[in-house]
């Protein structure tokens, strides 16, 4: 965002010109939560998330925020966390009773073996390496974050990550 990131550039007459802010921050917000979500929010989830932002950040003091930028990234990555924790997916199988044939059947048991092998090598991994994964997958955490939360360092984290998919793959080759 450059030298526009400080609180000071958006305050006109002792009042905060949100409506600046919104207009310069919302392509950055937008960037953060399509990275963070991939396909897995609807454009509806999005924008509401994006709303939210502006929200969470005009209801903070934001006097007291120094740089905007990492304010406004750590209030989009906390509501796009929150969620895809309430995601939940609920299927009706009579939704799908009609349009499932023999190979549709089998296809599941496959996936379902699948699940049901990626379980026991997880029974097979330490306590370290099953935090680190659910941290990753689960939580969608950066490694950068997972390192600080387990004090070790980001490289640590990627090479542990490499090497419990690796793990997690030798079953199925």
């Amino acid at each position: 965002m450059g030298t526009n990131n400080q609180i000071n550039n958006y305050i006109v007459n002792d009042r905060l010109d949100l409506n600046r802010i919104i207009k310069d921050y919302t392509p950055y917000v937008k960037t953060i939560i399509n990275n963070m979500v991939y396909n897995n929010l609807t454009e509806e989830d999005k924008e509401e998330i994006l709303s939210d932002v502006f929200f969470v950040f005009w209801k903070n003091r934001f006097k007291e925020i120094p740089v905007i930028d990492a304010f406004i990234a750590g209030i989009t990555k906390n509501l796009v966390r929150e969620k895809l924790r309430k995601k939940v997916i609920s299927l009706d199988i009579a939704d799908y009773e009609n349009n499932l044939g023999y190979t549709d059947i089998d296809m599941f048991d496959e996936k379902r073996e699948k699940i049901e092998k990626v379980k026991e090598k997880m029974k097979e991994l330490s306590d370290i390496e099953v935090k680190i994964i659910d941290m990753f997958y689960y939580y969608s955490k950066s490694t950068k974050e997972i390192a600080n939360e387990l004090n070790l360092t980001e490289t640590n984290v990627r090479s542990k990550l490499h090497r419990i998919r690796k793990k997690i793959k030798r079953n199925f080759i």
